[in-house]
């Protein structure tokens, strides 16, 4: 009877700690990290294996092989063991603005000719459609061709998508103005009565659910979301090689009634429910919740492997009477200059996309492709960080801040 019992007693001792080795189970996995590092504005092309060192939460990890890639081709390598880094290059161009600005003709024509290779690939996205240029095209079409072709994919979406919210912007510019006047402020000129005549004649009680409206109608557009980023993240991540993403956002801005108008109006019509009622539901509308989840976004970036470089287009608002321009664009801004970040990719604010281009561009050629073995890795499907150092030197690195142990 006793070995009976000491049978089972051991038999679920054996099932016990199994179960716990599955759920902690031990692996051995590789891990690569791409570092550009910049004395200045200068690739270091000259480190060694031994300059660099390599930390995950924390802890320093033996750095197993070195590899430095210049243009998709390996210029020099130091390994402890072998690996096979994919290396082909597939560049992403995703446009979200509202204006077309000139100097993306003198950007697009210098990736053409001189960044883009036969053995890249390329997927323009912007609002109206996505553009696959086959590989092909590169090897076999003039340089110019391609390049004035892309400048007019460019040019004729950005006039043709932004088309819904440069009317809808021209009616909250009206509906504002209708609003101003109806409240005792400025009178509309005689231009704005001109084109649009109905936004005078319209009393409060209907200018300003429209107003509301139109500023959630203009809302709606925004393509911008977290769905989208991670959705997009993850489906980079099954691609092999270096996906180089740039972003092309332009700053926006919508019309609101100035503080001077609304503050008139919270005073004459106090005694009028409707009126009050419009006006607080509109305050509502005024106030944006940031939306974003940037850590998630930041962690899917990084962890796909991705390069992204934002390419903020920064615009000055236009000085209308009796209108605020309210900036509406500071949490894409803020989300996705720390998803460049976490990726070790380049953020510009100008308003000349062509320089920021450039840069990015120029950074995104040259890197060192490190590997290493994480010491005890399980897979916890928790985020794991990567600090990259240069031993005894202060030079700016730029790399992914880490993955998720799947």
């Amino acid at each position: 009877m006793k070995k009976i019992i000491f049978a089972i007693v051991f038999l679920l001792l054996t099932f016990i700690l199994f179960a716990q080795v599955e759920r902690h189970e031990v692996v051995v996995t590789n891990i690569e990290v791409s570092a550009r590092v910049l004395d200045g504005n200068q690739f270091v092309d000259n480190l060694t294996i031994e300059d660099f060192e390599v930390y995950e939460d924390g802890i320093l990890q033996k750095i197993e092989a070195l590899y430095l890639v210049k243009k998709s081709k390996i210029e020099r390598e130091e390994t402890l063991k072998r690996y096979n880094p994919a290396l082909s290059r597939h560049y992403y161009l995703l446009f979200q603005t509202i204006d077309y600005n000139p100097k993306m003709e003198e950007a697009i024509n210098y990736f053409i000719h001189q960044v883009l290779q036969p053995e890249d690939t390329l997927m323009i996205w912007t609002s109206v459609k996505r553009y696959n240029l086959p590989s092909s095209a590169i090897k076999t079409m003039p340089r110019e061709t391609i390049s004035k072709e892309m400048q007019k994919i460019v040019r004729k979406d950005t006039n043709i998508g932004a088309m819904q919210y440069r009317n809808l912007m021209k009616d909250l510019k009206r509906i504002v103005r209708g609003i101003a006047s109806s409240s005792g402020g400025e009178m509309p000129t005689i231009k704005d009565m001109e084109t649009d005549s109905s936004s005078s004649m319209f009393g409060l009680e209907m200018l300003l659910p429209r107003y509301r409206e139109t500023l959630q109608k203009m809302e709606d557009l925004r393509i911008v979301n977290d769905k989208m980023l991670i959705q997009f993240a993850n489906i980079l991540k099954r691609q092999e090689g270096e996906n180089i993403v740039f972003f092309f956002y332009q700053r926006e801005f919508r019309p609101e009634i100035q503080s001077s108008t609304l503050n008139r109006m919270m005073s004459i019509y106090q005694d009028d429910p409707n009126i009050m009622g419009g006006l607080q539901d509109l305050f509502q509308a005024y106030h944006r919740d940031i939306e974003f989840e940037t850590d998630k976004i930041k962690e899917a970036f990084a962890d796909s492997s991705i390069l992204f470089n934002f390419i903020y287009m920064n615009k000055t608002p236009e000085n209308i009477s009796g209108i605020h321009m309210r900036e509406q664009s500071e949490d894409v801004f803020s989300t996705l200059s720390e998803a460049a970040k976490a990726t070790g990719g380049i953020i510009d604010n100008s308003q000349n996309p062509a320089v920021g281009f450039k840069n990015a561009l120029d950074t995104s050629q040259y890197y060192y492709i490190l590997y290493y073995s994480p010491k005890n890795y399980i897979r916890d499907g928790k985020f794991k960080r990567i600090t990259v150092k240069v031993k005894n030197k202060d030079y700016r690195i730029r790399h992914r801040v880490g993955y998720y142990a799947k």
